[in-house]
């Protein structure tokens, strides 16, 4: 069973409203927490899909998740212009009932508020809806934040691009050893997954189970192994083999060549401060491609999407940009 378009937008305000004033907890607990307010809703849920949840809300930045402290804690309400998009800003972070009623009071008095629902396919829990405000002035914003209770970001994407952490392996580690030898996997580049090897005597990207049964993800260098969380050593990975899995194809309107979609290729997902100044581009997540190959997020300035590719150690390639044909169409 699947949602309808209402349906969905009330599921996901409803999760981000219980979030919002929760203001913290356990992760594993939100994932049940997403489980069974699907239950509840009569969603089918697909195996995975808590986990794509709390992703995907972590990159639009409404919530932030540690993983590895089994935490999440809900993110600070932000007001944020939107880069070259034509007076628009982002309003992000907790929806509260008190921000909530602001929001309504705004939007029925003097503020031009727009409300986008997600797309939600079948099997996924449904995502808050995108509210974006129009502006004239961007001298107003502070004002306007500082009334919806919110604080005022001139432009989160061209700021998180500034403080990304380079893809280098972390501290030092100690090698599998005693039970973690027998769930000792590999990261084979060519199959894009981990395989089940049996020795760890080849510099790579291998993980394997703890003495706590926690998934543990190492990289080896000369020897050495080195922590590191699972998306980076990836990328760490495709540099060592000179492997490019990021592109960005300017857009086609006019005076629009500086802003594009930036396309990473889906066995390659960007570490979480990336992917969320990525998102933060658009206030939309990635749009997955056809036959599920890519991620594509909207509206980067290919001065963000270099800053990301150099950051993992990648070299941004240049699609072609669209043609316009007559009539203002593009091919």
């Amino acid at each position: 069973m699947t949602a309808t378009t209402s349906g969905a937008s009330a599921f996901g305000g409803t999760l981000l409203r219980w979030l919002s004033e929760s203001r913290s907890g356990k992760a594993s607990a939100l994932r049940d927490g997403i489980r069974s307010q699907a239950l509840a809703w009569g969603m089918e849920l697909n195996p995975y899909a808590d986990w794509d949840w709390m992703r995907k809300a972590t990159a639009l930045g409404f919530i932030d998740v540690d993983l590895r402290a089994d935490r999440w804690s809900a993110a600070p309400p932000v007001l944020t212009r939107l880069p070259h998009a034509d007076g628009l800003a982002l309003l992000t972070g907790a929806r509260t009932a008190r921000i909530s009623a602001r929001v309504q009071e705004a939007a029925t008095e003097w503020m031009e508020l727009i409300t986008v629902p997600h797309r939600t396919e079948p099997g996924e829990a449904p995502l808050p809806d995108t509210l974006l405000l129009q502006y004239e002035d961007p001298r107003t914003l502070p004002e306007t934040a500082e009334f919806l209770g919110a604080r005022y970001v001139p432009c989160a994407a061209l700021q998180f691009v500034q403080v990304l952490p380079q893809a280098v392996p972390g501290p030092e580690s100690a090698p599998p050893g005693g039970g973690g030898a027998t769930t000792l996997e590999k990261y084979e580049l060519r199959l894009q997954r981990f395989v089940p090897v049996a020795k760890d005597d080849e510099d790579g990207l291998y993980r394997w189970r703890g003495a706590d049964y926690a998934r543990l993800t190492r990289v080896r260098r000369d020897g050495v192994f080195y922590t590191v969380d699972r998306e980076t050593g990836v990328y760490l990975e495709l540099a060592r083999h000179r492997t490019g899995v990021m592109r960005w194809r300017p857009e086609g309107g006019a005076g629009r060549a500086g802003i594009g979609r930036l396309f990473v290729d889906r066995y390659a997902p960007l570490p979480a401060l990336h992917e969320r100044a990525a998102v933060l581009c658009s206030g939309f997540p990635p749009v997955v491609g056809k036959h599920a190959q890519t991620r594509a997020y909207d509206n980067v300035p290919r001065a963000v999407a270099e800053a990301l590719a150099t950051s993992l150690q990648q070299n941004l390639e240049t699609i072609a940009r669209p043609v316009t044909a007559v009539g203002g169409r593009t091919e």
